[in-house]
């Protein structure tokens, strides 16, 4: 016998003890029994502690990961312009709720074009409609497709002949349609990964260059 129990066991008897020295002389003879039920219900404790299974923690692939794996690469000719279509629909429904197009467009010298020009910056350009309307690299001028992937420093369009092209923000003005609205926007302004910009402060004045 352990010594944890014979230590139990000098508790129960004591509390049998105490319990018998305070009631009736007519009740002792009871007190056992009664006092018996209540200690084979009571929970005794485990010895061995039951170890928690440990969760497994899922492991995310890193951005080099991914870009090993080829995530980030769309060969040019492996996306179709009538499938991404829809994409552009499904923007402009959100970039409407977003700005609140039903209603009349503040003017850069209102106190609402801030937060106008705020939202623009960080909305989400997947499915957005881009041209590009100045570039360092010729090239680029006139090109003009919806937005298949926004990472930190390009646009990967599709136009309408089924060609994926990725432009660089960082030396491209980009003009965004929004249904019968166009606003233009400098690439180096957006340079963030969308999930970041979303909750970015830019700055008020921006200088239109590249």
């Amino acid at each position: 016998m352990s010594s944890e129990e014979n230590v139990d066991r000098e508790a129960i008897q004591a509390i049998v003890n105490f319990v018998k020295s305070n009631v009736p002389r007519s009740d002792v003879p009871n007190v056992e029994a009664e006092l018996k039920k209540d200690f084979v219900l009571a929970k005794r404790r485990s010895r061995t502690r039951k170890q928690k299974a440990k969760k497994k923690k899922v492991k995310n692939l890193t951005r080099k990961e991914k870009k090993s794996l080829g995530f980030y690469s769309i060969p040019r000719d492996s996306v179709k312009y009538a499938d991404v279509q829809p994409m552009n629909d499904i923007w402009l429904e959100y970039i409407s709720n977003m700005l609140e197009l039903d209603k009349e467009v503040p003017q850069m010298c209102s106190k609402g074009w801030e937060t106008f020009s705020q939202t623009i910056y960080k909305a989400d350009f997947h499915g957005s409609m881009l041209e590009v309307a100045r570039s360092k690299c010729p090239s680029y001028v006139g090109k003009k497709g919806i937005c298949i992937m926004d990472t930190r420093n390009t646009f990967k369009i599709v136009s309408t002949d089924n060609t994926v092209t990725t432009i660089p923000k960082r030396d491209s003005v980009f003009d965004i349609y929004m249904k019968k609205i166009k606003v233009t926007i400098f690439g180096k302004h957006i340079c963030v990964r969308p999930a970041e910009r979303s909750s970015k402060k830019f700055k008020s004045l921006l200088f239109p260059d590249l």
